[in-house]
């Protein structure tokens, strides 16, 4: 009897044991199907580009981002993109999840660079970075004569120049020239061209010098001034004693013009709601110094929930510029400022984002108006380290000039271009880079 219950158990035992090698053996080939075949999804990419007549809300619509997400995006990218510059062809890219939640979205409004916000997974906001295509400057010289019934407009469109290029070297030319009065047939003209190059394709161009002379013109010289901020509202044309060829504008409040929201009806960055915005914000950082666009007399310095530190100066044409939104008020009321005088600093005051300025107008009838579209001095004088690095950066386009009047008859100066290493700056020499090896 002992011995049959002993084999009884012994039995069961072994059963027992192949029962469980045999759940673990399905558990552990269950296991490696899962592994073996993983759920995939693909993620779903959107393109677009911005059309006639749209805005930059009707764009983001075609690529199926709402006006809620649109806001949200805007205020993460207006400190590094000037919406208010959006023209045709502009490119915009939104890539979603499987769940089509957006996590990727880039704008682009040239063919070299690229701006890209991107979902971060643990933090839940929004990461900006910049991509760059690898570019190089090349230098080209353009001169001639004008033909009797011809004009330097007509001259330079016939050369192939965009329309952009060719006005903005009409333009400063008009500070110096009356071509309706004195512009003559045997008058001659020279345009120095940097033209950014990415796979032999220009991308991008810049007027580094323009001279025209004639009988009745005179003789007149510019150079291109680029400031080491960027935006900054010195870079500009001058002459070579540092004076500014700009037909019109204004002088800015602010040492640089980065333009974070347009005049006009928008969506507001804080409430969502459509707006009428009677003003244009500035890019700045808090504590950066606020001017005076013009003398005049301080008849508001106050504060208010909405605009927070707010000033209100009145020029002797009879219009008022505004300032909004500023850390600290360095003028009262009644006081009279010179064009250019500190009166405060950049601040978050009142219903904000973050630091800008709202810079304000209003015509001498009392209306707002466009502060872009008012007519003042548009950029000082040269002078000090900006009017020393004028006269440094005009020596190194001389030099350039030199250059190439020497390449005419010796091409290795300017040959193999595509070969050499990108130029750090548009008015760099081109004589001293090297080649690569």
């Amino acid at each position: 009897m002992s011995k049959l219950f002993i084999s009884l158990i012994l039995l069961s035992s072994l059963y027992g044991c192949n029962q469980t090698q045999h759940v673990i053996g399905r558990v552990e080939a269950s296991s490696e199907m899962m592994i073996a075949s993983p759920l995939r999804h693909a993620n779903i990419v959107k393109k677009g580009e911005v059309k006639r007549g749209q805005g930059l809300y009707q764009a983001l619509k075609s690529i199926d981002i709402d006006n809620k997400q649109a806001l949200k995006l805007i205020n993460q990218l207006r400190d590094e993109v000037e919406f208010s510059k959006l023209k045709v062809g502009d490119r915009l890219e939104a890539t979603y999840d499987e769940f089509n939640n957006l996590i990727k979205f880039s704008f682009s409004q040239n063919e070299y660079e690229t701006h890209v916000v991107t979902l971060n997974e643990n933090s839940g906001k929004w990461d900006y970075s910049l991509e760059e295509l690898e570019t190089y400057w090349q230098p080209r010289m353009i001169e001639g004569q004008l033909k009797t019934g011809s004009t330097l407009q007509d001259d330079l469109l016939a050369l192939g120049l965009e329309r952009s290029v060719v006005n903005e070297v009409v333009n400063v030319l008009l500070c110096k020239v009356n071509f309706r009065m004195h512009a003559r047939a045997g008058d001659r003209y020279k345009v120095l061209l940097s033209e950014r190059k990415h796979d032999k394709k220009t991308v991008q161009t810049k007027v580094l010098f323009t001279s025209y002379s004639g009988i009745k013109a005179g003789s007149h010289d510019a150079y291109f001034y680029e400031d080491k901020e960027k935006s900054s509202t010195y870079t500009a044309h001058y002459t070579p004693d540092g004076q500014a060829l700009i037909n019109a504008g204004l002088r800015y409040p602010l040492p640089r013009l980065h333009i974070r929201s347009s005049y006009g009806w928008r969506m507001h960055p804080v409430t969502g709601r459509r707006a009428m915005h009677r003003g244009i914000d500035l890019r700045g950082r808090t504590g950066e110094r606020v001017h005076a666009v013009a003398a005049g007399k301080v008849i508001m310095s106050t504060y208010n929930k909405y605009a927070g530190n707010k000033i209100a100066i009145r020029h002797r044409d009879g219009s008022t510029s505004y300032y909004y939104h500023l850390n600290r008020r360095s003028v009262g009321v009644g006081a009279w400022v010179r064009s250019h005088q500190v009166i405060g600093t950049v601040g978050a005051t009142g219903r904000v984002t973050g630091p800008h300025l709202h810079f304000g107008f209003k015509d001498r009838r009392g209306r707002w108006m466009n502060p872009l579209n008012k007519r003042m001095i548009a950029t000082p004088k040269l002078k000090g380290e900006r009017l020393a690095n004028l006269h440094t950066q005009v020596q190194k386009i001389k030099g350039t000039i030199a250059d190439l009047e020497i390449s005419k008859d010796s091409k290795y100066l300017v040959a193999n271009l595509d070969k050499i290493k990108r130029f750090p700056s548009a008015i760099d020499r081109f004589d001293f880079l090297q080649e690569e090896n």
